[in-house]
């Protein structure tokens, strides 16, 4: 038998079709293959007819051509039906294109029904959490207050020179301008608890208002807030208020779905934001990582899991200290929030209402030390001072990890509150000590001894001399 055409139906082919083509067209398609296979053989007869009437010949009218393949019988065929049985060939190449190519279109429209379904259903999941939330959310609202300074006026006295800048303040940690509008809190005790983020309350606003889920609106007293952690806990006057339910850290895994909702918007629709978990025990294990587009609408709203628990709460984080510190970040998928466990921790402590404040060591270190952080000076009192750390000392150590810059000493310090107990180590002359100091709060810092040469923070850095 004739070899089959290059397009011909072939076992090892069936993967061309796809794995929902029917066992019906495979057979067709092998009935068609034989039907060419056929229709070559009789081409190359007739061909050979052709040449043989050529040469002078007579054959009789009508010749028959026993030919091969699945044919039980002769068959009869005019010698001039040649281009007939080309045309032949060409119909059944041209409907065995057709078959495929239908086939191949209904299972292109099968995958389509099938991912459009698949989202179909992703989105109903997301609603779902944002309708499981709602009567958890509550809209925030202020009144007065002020943009946070970027710098402290100094007024310059009659007769005198101005005062010397206090070199330790709490500053905001960035020049974002705070907007007026809505901001977003959760409810953490039936008894009318509220958390937050304690970025809704930098501009120290004179009344604070809160919309519960059921829409009554009353006044709200901030209890205390950490501005750390950025966490803020308000209390209005409620009872039976419904509480949400918080994933235990253990359970959260990277990769998964998460979901932000804020009501900073407006409207009793919260917003919803969609990504996943990117990364666990991040800013000193005091956060969870997302990729979520996080923004001042939703901060101190729930991070969520589809299973409609809460992950943590969404607040601005970078690691350096300030409440503003991160807000420069928002929408760049790159987000924090507190976890569940740290926001019980931190609000246990704000209960008794006692805010929390950016640590201290109270000393400045050398700018000309670049790849070290050599004491120029220490306050007095301090809580470096009191352990007997000295200008011209070098830190080589805080808590568990190793100082090797500025830049380490920053981060070291960044989300460490005052009253917290840090080990310090330092090196005097070749000698290393060691000890426990207690981070003390800038307003509680003694004044810095006056330096014999001021630097002049036009005049740029020398580079460090060679030894």
């Amino acid at each position: 038998m004739p070899a089959p055409s290059a397009w011909a139906w072939h076992p090892n082919r069936r993967n061309l079709f796809g794995n929902g083509t029917s066992i019906v067209l495979h057979k067709f398609q092998d009935y068609l293959s034989r039907m060419l296979q056929l229709a070559r053989s009789w081409d190359r007869g007739l061909r050979s007819l052709a040449f043989i009437t050529s040469r002078g010949l007579k054959p009789a009218a009508r010749v028959r051509i026993m030919v091969a393949g699945p044919m039980k019988h002769g068959t009869s065929i005019r010698a001039g039906s040649i281009p007939s049985m080309r045309m032949v060939a060409v119909a059944v190449q041209f409907i065995m294109i057709l078959c495929v190519s239908h086939v191949r279109a209904e299972e292109s429209h099968a995958e389509g029904d099938a991912a459009r379904e698949l989202l179909r259903s992703a989105q109903s999941v997301f609603r779902n959490v944002a309708d499981g939330m709602k009567p958890y959310l509550v809209r925030i609202e202020t009144v007065g207050g002020a943009q946070p300074g970027r710098d402290i006026a100094r007024s310059k006295p009659k007769g005198g020179k101005a005062p010397p800048p206090r070199r330790f303040r709490d500053t905001p940690g960035s020049d974002f301008v705070i907007a007026d509008g809505p901001t977003t809190g959760v409810v953490y005790g039936a008894d009318g608890l509220i958390v937050t983020s304690s970025f809704n309350f930098v501009r120290e606003p004179i009344l604070i208002s809160v919309t519960l889920p059921d829409g009554r609106r009353l006044a709200a007293d901030l209890v205390a807030r950490d501005q750390v952690h950025k966490i803020a806990l308000l209390k209005v006057d409620a009872k039976g208020l419904a509480v949400p339910e918080w994933t235990r850290i253990e359970d959260v895994r990277v990769g998964q779905w998460a979901v932000a909702l804020g009501l900073g918007f407006g409207g009793k629709e919260p917003s919803v934001t969609v990504g996943i978990v990117s990364a666990l025990n991040r800013m000193r294990g005091n956060a969870v990582q997302t990729d979520v587009k996080i923004s001042p609408a939703n901060y101190g709203g729930p991070l969520c899991g589809i299973d409609g628990r809460i992950i943590g709460l969404c607040v601005p984080m970078a690691q350096r200290p300030g409440e503003l510190a991160g807000t420069d970040m928002y929408d760049s998928g790159v987000a924090f929030a507190v976890p569940g466990h740290r926001v019980r921790a931190i609000v246990e402590g704000l209960e008794t209402g006692e805010s929390v404040y950016r640590g201290w060591l109270g000393m400045v270190a050398d700018p000309r030390h670049q790849d070290a952080v050599v004491v120029r000076a220490v306050a007095v009192p301090s809580p470096v001072g009191d352990v007997g750390i000295e200008p011209g000392d070098v830190i080589v150590a805080i808590g568990d990890g190793d100082i090797r810059h500025f830049g380490d000493l920053a981060r070291a310090l960044a989300t460490v509150p005052a009253g917290a107990v840090l080990r310090v180590v330092w090196e005097r002359d070749g000698d290393r000590s060691e000890a426990l100091v207690t981070l003390a709060r800038a307003e509680d810092l003694g004044p810095l001894p006056e330096l014999e040469e001021p630097l002049d923070p036009s005049i740029p850095v020398p580079p460090p001399e060679n030894p």
